[in-house]
């Protein structure tokens, strides 16, 4: 059999993986390995294999699982080596096709597919399709070696596990998929998750490995600590810093036999209870402290300074009022108000829908209602309107140049009503004479009014983990 000898980690297929099923696992599985060093190069050798074939004992047919080839370097490889993908010819029809890298001081190749097995006969092992027998079987251990006559591979050797009879069987029962779990309105706040699986046969409980969520920020305490065994019970302390850490997220259990995998998978989203103090500044809510974080918190793309002017601040003392812009308070700050204390469960709130380039809003009374995030995201919206006016055009003007600006005081320059679909000598042009609406405020708060009308609902759901929220309603 002809082969290349390379430096190089190949990754040939993976062992045998059943998703939440029922897994038959193989009669008979190996994991050979063996290392050499040569001019300060270890090298290492590692092939898993399992019996496919038909035979007594261990004669027959064995897959090839993984191999690997791992050189590891005295120093960093000095020069920079692509990625390259190569198909290697081995010889009598045995082929394999690997990607190469190079990290730091170690060359590996992993390989996509492959066609190599082994032929067992009497305690004899060759490659498939070959005459060279390069392996053998004693007792239960056996040894291989691609090419007898070169020095620097190693022997493989390993002893032969033999899995069960039976088929095995894994899937999770705890937690259903789509289960949502949060943190309380303790301070520390505390997530707790229970999780359980189900295992046939029953002897293999202890073996089943989870991986679980890491919230960053948080502490996890899992017991039993080794994320083993059919039954788990984890608990989260303290809320994470960053809103990313809350979310979808994925639940795990494995359970390795021999060569035979096992695995179960569960969705979950993990939230923050919305109007706790328990973040991780502890000074305003949650749904304050991490909606600050997020798209909505930057209107426009625009990154602006954000307050919480709960309910005394101002005009937030207005019970009607959700949030203010304030430029003589602090530059470039909008402060948002108590919304907890403003408003209902779902953060509901109605303003008048209305467009200068949608007529029918200008005939018609049309409303635009919003919750949750959707609600930050469009008084934030609407407040930038504001910010803007101000810092447009009155910012630095004394009032005398105000006044003779806006001699209508609907906020917007006279000059420029014409042009913006506004009447120059009226505070409010649309809606001005409506009972209802002829408060809404001037043309400016017209402008500012106008953000809902286009504002897409849903768009930041995403972003909204608490609960009650636009997830967890």
């Amino acid at each position: 059999m002809k082969r290349t000898f390379l430096f190089f980690f190949l990754i040939l297929m993976t062992p045998f993986v059943a998703l939440g099923a029922t897994a038959q696992c193989p009669r008979y599985s190996v994991l050979i390995e063996g290392t050499t060093v040569n001019f300060g190069v270890t090298y290492t050798e590692r092939l898993s294999a399992h019996k496919v074939g038909k035979g007594s004992g261990y004669n027959g047919r064995w897959q090839i699982d993984t191999f690997e080839q791992i050189s590891v370097y005295p120093s960093a490889i000095p020069f920079a080596v692509p990625p390259t993908t190569d198909r290697h010819d081995l010889g009598n029809g045995v082929w394999m096709v690997s990607t190469c890298a190079v990290a730091g001081n170690v060359i590996r190749c992993a390989t996509t597919t492959h066609n190599m097995a082994f032929e067992v006969i009497n305690n004899k092992v060759r490659m498939e399709k070959t005459l060279p027998w390069h392996g053998k079987i004693e007792g239960s251990t056996m040894s291989w070696k691609f090419h007898l006559e070169n020095p620097v591979e190693p022997t493989m050797t390993g002893i032969i596990a033999e899995g069960p009879r039976e088929p095995i069987e894994l899937s999770i029962v705890e937690p259903a998929s789509g289960a949502r779990y949060r943190f309380n309105y303790d301070n520390p706040g505390i997530l707790r998750m229970s999780l359980v699986a189900k295992v046939v046969p029953a002897q293999y409980e202890s073996d089943v490995a989870w991986s679980v969520p890491e919230l960053e920020g948080s502490t996890m305490n899992p017991k039993p600590e080794a994320l083993r065994g059919s039954q788990l019970d984890i608990s989260y302390t303290k809320l994470p810093e960053s809103y990313t850490a809350f979310g979808p997220k994925k639940v795990k259990a494995t359970l390795k036999v021999g060569s035979c995998i096992a695995e179960d998978t569960r969705d979950i989203k993990v939230f923050y209870s919305r109007d706790g103090k328990n973040n991780p500044e502890g000074k305003f809510y949650n749904w304050f402290y991490y909606w600050k974080q997020t798209p909505p918190a930057r209107p426009q793309g625009q990154l602006v300074n954000i307050e919480f002017g709960g309910t005394q601040f101002d005009q937030c003392k207005d019970f009607h009022v959700p949030a203010l812009f304030k430029p003589a308070y602090m530059y470039k700050t909008i402060h948002i108000c108590d919304l907890t204390a403003k408003l209902d469960n779902k953060f509901s709130v109605t303003v008048p829908k209305v467009n200068r380039t949608m007529p029918a809003t200008l005939t018609t009374k049309q409303y635009v209602t919003t919750t949750h995030i959707d609600t930050f995201a469009t008084i934030m919206l609407h407040e930038f309107v504001h910010f803007n006016a101000y810092h447009t055009w009155r910012e630095g003007k004394s009032q005398a140049q105000m006044e003779a600006d806006d001699q209508d005081w609907d906020g917007v320059p006279d000059h420029l009503e014409p042009s913006m679909d506004f009447k120059p000598d009226t505070l409010q042009t649309y809606w001005g004479q409506d009972p209802d609406w002829k408060r809404m405020g001037g043309d400016e708060e017209f402008l500012a009014y106008e953000t809902a009308s286009t504002y897409s609902i849903g768009k930041y759901d995403v972003y909204d983990w608490g609960f009650p929220g636009k997830n967890w309603p």
